[in-house]
């Protein structure tokens, strides 16, 4: 049974799990080290010093619940403090002077900076047999007080230093702003824009026959050059800058072209009467009037009018 479970057990496994293991130990062991240098760096004497003074207050019976609790918890700080320092050993920082500072050892130790390690650096003054200066230099007397001030009448041939200073410096000032140029102000106007729409929609509104021949008239986009026959055409449609007056001036004018000019000028009527219609903005009832009154301007140029006479007839039973 024993060989049946070691072959059971993967060995790949069980080697995860022991690096797990070293690797929890590893971090155990690196936090607890971290705690004691953290409680090492508390020193022991202030600790012993505060639990000393909260145990005077309990001999004197001068003490609360609460400081009670303080010392319960200096005493439990205090041990392990001493057990962080024990691990750490020579590594533990050291605190000392604390005590010959408190007797006062002849003032030695109050000058200077303070160190990492709590020591103070000795203050050490210089011996005047090792300085460099001469017997007879040192000889001089050195005044104790401030000396007196300067006279005003000295001044004025002895300006200060700050005075030559302020004479020599650049001028740092900013030079003045030029004048800015008048600001161009923009007028707004409301007055009317008068157009001339009649002349504008002739332009615009132009049928595509009509437009496409006055094109062609005048060679068309491309420039082509036009056959006589169609020339002929355009010339008797009105399209090459001949007038009415002198189409029905021209001797040659037969049935075909009077048929022509009639349906350009009825083009022409239909044309103006649409213009009219978009000036005045009517609707659709507008334009239902017009077409009417075109129709019937048809009918009238093609009927021939007729007279009709009413009689009175009496009748001779009455």
């Amino acid at each position: 049974m024993a060989k049946d479970k070691e072959r059971s057990v993967n060995p790949a496994q069980q080697q995860r799990k022991l690096e797990k293991a070293k690797q929890l130990k590893k971090n155990r062991a690196e936090v607890q080290s971290r705690r004691n240098e953290k409680l090492a760096r508390r020193n022991p004497e202030r600790l012993q010093r505060q639990i000393d003074d909260i145990k005077a207050l309990e001999a004197a019976g001068d003490i609360k619940p609460r400081e009670k609790a303080i010392l319960e918890e200096l005493e439990r700080d205090l041990k392990a403090v001493k057990k962080a320092r024990e691990a750490l050993g020579e590594n533990a920082p050291k605190f000392g002077g604390g005590q010959r500072r408190r007797e006062g050892d002849g003032g030695s130790n109050v000058l200077g900076k303070r160190r990492h390690d709590g020591e103070r650096k000795q203050h050490q003054r210089r011996d005047s047999s090792g300085s460099d200066t001469d017997d007879s230099v040192r000889r001089i007397p050195m005044p104790e007080d401030t000396p007196p001030p300067v006279p005003r009448e000295l001044r004025r041939y002895f300006p200060r230093k700050e005075e030559n200073d302020a004479g020599t410096q650049p001028n740092t000032a900013l030079p003045p702003k030029p004048q800015s140029a008048p600001a161009v102000k923009t007028t707004y106007e409301s007055a009317p824009q008068i157009r001339d729409l009649r002349k504008e929609a002739i332009n615009r509104f132009v049928p595509d026959v009509v437009r496409k021949k006055q094109e062609a008239a005048k060679g068309g986009p491309t420039g082509r050059l036009l056959e006589p026959e169609e020339l002929d055409r355009l010339e008797a449609e009105g399209y090459m800058g001949r007038t009415n007056h002198e189409r029905d001036a021209s001797p040659l004018a037969g049935p075909d072209e009077e048929d022509k000019a009639r349906k350009l000028a009825e083009e022409e009527a239909r044309f103006l009467q649409e213009l009219e219609m978009q000036d005045s903005d009517a609707g659709a009832d507008n334009d239902g009037k017009a077409k009417v009154d075109i129709e019937d301007a048809e009918q009238t140029i093609t009927r021939p009018s007729r007279h009709v006479e009413i009689e009175e007839v009496e009748d001779e039973d009455a």
